[in-house]
Protein backbone atom coordinates (compact mmCIF):
# COMPACT_ATOMS: atom_id res chain seq x y z
CA UNK A 1 0.00 0.00 0.00
CA UNK A 2 2.94 2.17 0.21
CA UNK A 3 4.00 2.12 -2.76
CA UNK A 4 0.33 3.30 -3.87
CA UNK A 5 1.04 6.36 -1.60
CA UNK A 6 4.30 6.95 -3.20
CA UNK A 7 2.77 6.81 -6.79
CA UNK A 8 -0.33 9.16 -5.77
CA UNK A 9 2.50 11.52 -4.15
CA UNK A 10 4.28 11.40 -7.06
CA UNK A 11 1.32 12.19 -9.76
CA UNK A 12 0.00 14.75 -7.70
CA UNK A 13 3.26 16.80 -7.86
CA UNK A 14 3.48 16.07 -11.31
CA UNK A 15 0.12 17.53 -12.20
CA UNK A 16 0.74 20.38 -9.98
CA UNK A 17 3.40 21.38 -12.19
CA UNK A 18 1.72 21.12 -15.43
CA UNK A 19 -0.72 23.51 -14.72
CA UNK A 20 -3.17 25.17 -17.96
CA UNK A 21 -1.89 28.89 -19.52
CA UNK A 22 -3.94 31.59 -17.43
CA UNK A 23 -6.12 34.11 -19.50
CA UNK A 24 -3.47 36.51 -19.03
CA UNK A 25 -0.85 34.43 -20.40
CA UNK A 26 -3.15 33.51 -23.64
CA UNK A 27 -3.48 36.58 -24.45
CA UNK A 28 -0.11 37.34 -24.59
CA UNK A 29 0.62 34.88 -26.62
CA UNK A 30 -1.60 35.55 -28.78
CA UNK A 31 -1.02 39.21 -29.05
CA UNK A 32 2.35 38.31 -30.24
CA UNK A 33 1.20 36.04 -32.84
CA UNK A 34 -1.85 38.16 -34.04
CA UNK A 35 -0.48 39.92 -36.99
CA UNK A 36 0.68 36.43 -38.33
CA UNK A 37 -2.69 35.76 -37.77
CA UNK A 38 -4.36 38.61 -39.47
CA UNK A 39 -1.56 37.76 -42.43
CA UNK A 40 -3.20 34.37 -42.81
CA UNK A 41 -6.49 35.30 -42.34
CA UNK A 42 -6.19 37.80 -45.22
CA UNK A 43 -4.43 35.15 -47.62
CA UNK A 44 -7.40 33.11 -47.19
CA UNK A 45 -6.44 30.40 -44.66
CA UNK A 46 -9.51 28.77 -42.36
CA UNK A 47 -8.64 29.39 -38.45
CA UNK A 48 -9.02 26.03 -37.47
CA UNK A 49 -5.83 25.75 -40.38
CA UNK A 50 -4.21 28.43 -38.45
CA UNK A 51 -4.83 27.38 -35.33
CA UNK A 52 -3.60 23.81 -35.63
CA UNK A 53 -0.40 24.93 -37.39
CA UNK A 54 0.23 27.36 -34.82
CA UNK A 55 -0.88 24.52 -32.20
CA UNK A 56 1.54 21.79 -33.73
CA UNK A 57 4.25 24.25 -34.21
CA UNK A 58 4.03 25.21 -30.85
CA UNK A 59 3.70 28.83 -31.64
CA UNK A 60 0.37 29.01 -29.59
CA UNK A 61 -0.34 26.30 -26.75
CA UNK A 62 -4.43 26.86 -25.88
CA UNK A 63 -7.41 24.95 -26.85
CA UNK A 64 -9.28 26.39 -30.52
CA UNK A 65 -12.07 28.09 -28.80
CA UNK A 66 -9.86 30.17 -26.82
CA UNK A 67 -8.28 31.00 -29.84
CA UNK A 68 -11.01 31.82 -31.20
CA UNK A 69 -11.91 33.89 -28.61
CA UNK A 70 -8.84 36.04 -28.94
CA UNK A 71 -9.47 36.39 -32.86
CA UNK A 72 -12.72 37.98 -32.34
CA UNK A 73 -11.66 39.97 -29.57
CA UNK A 74 -8.48 41.74 -31.14
CA UNK A 75 -9.09 41.05 -34.98
CA UNK A 76 -12.70 40.55 -35.91
CA UNK A 77 -14.04 42.94 -33.22
CA UNK A 78 -11.24 45.11 -32.59
CA UNK A 79 -11.88 48.98 -33.05
CA UNK A 80 -10.62 50.41 -36.47
CA UNK A 81 -6.60 51.42 -35.99
CA UNK A 82 -6.68 55.24 -36.24
CA UNK A 83 -4.04 57.09 -37.79
CA UNK A 84 -1.78 58.85 -36.15
CA UNK A 85 -2.14 62.67 -37.04
CA UNK A 86 1.35 64.51 -38.04
CA UNK A 87 2.35 67.13 -35.39
CA UNK A 88 3.52 70.37 -37.16
CA UNK A 89 6.33 71.40 -36.48
CA UNK A 90 7.37 74.77 -35.64
CA UNK A 91 10.28 76.84 -37.86
CA UNK A 92 12.28 78.53 -35.39
CA UNK A 93 10.72 81.96 -37.39
CA UNK A 94 7.64 80.80 -36.94
CA UNK A 95 8.04 79.75 -32.83
CA UNK A 96 9.52 82.69 -31.88
CA UNK A 97 6.97 85.30 -33.62
CA UNK A 98 4.60 83.22 -32.23
CA UNK A 99 5.41 84.10 -28.49
CA UNK A 100 5.43 87.78 -28.99
CA UNK A 101 1.87 87.80 -31.25
CA UNK A 102 -0.53 85.42 -29.27
CA UNK A 103 -4.19 86.30 -30.21
CA UNK A 104 -5.91 88.04 -27.90
CA UNK A 105 -8.78 86.18 -28.12
CA UNK A 106 -7.20 83.22 -27.03
CA UNK A 107 -6.14 85.01 -23.84
CA UNK A 108 -9.58 86.36 -22.98
CA UNK A 109 -12.34 84.32 -21.50
CA UNK A 110 -15.24 83.69 -24.19
CA UNK A 111 -18.21 85.60 -23.79
CA UNK A 112 -21.29 83.27 -24.56
CA UNK A 113 -24.79 84.95 -25.56
CA UNK A 114 -26.33 82.41 -22.75
CA UNK A 115 -27.38 84.51 -19.88
CA UNK A 116 -25.87 82.66 -16.64
CA UNK A 117 -27.61 81.10 -14.31
CA UNK A 118 -28.65 82.81 -10.56
CA UNK A 119 -27.08 80.92 -7.51
CA UNK A 120 -27.92 80.26 -4.30
CA UNK A 121 -26.27 82.20 -1.96
CA UNK A 122 -27.22 81.31 2.15
CA UNK A 123 -27.24 84.30 4.30
CA UNK A 124 -27.35 82.90 8.05
CA UNK A 125 -28.37 86.03 9.23
CA UNK A 126 -32.09 86.44 8.43
CA UNK A 127 -33.69 90.27 7.45
CA UNK A 128 -36.45 91.17 9.10
CA UNK A 129 -38.38 92.52 6.29
CA UNK A 130 -38.23 89.00 5.09
CA UNK A 131 -39.95 87.39 8.29
CA UNK A 132 -43.08 89.55 9.08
Amino acid sequence: MSTFLEELAKWATGTRQTTKPRRKETMAVFLAVRQDVKEAIAAGYALKTIWEHMHETGRVSFRYETFLRHVRRHITNAPPERPKLPVPVKSEVQAKGSDESKPKALTEPKKSGVPSVGRFNFDPTPKKEELL
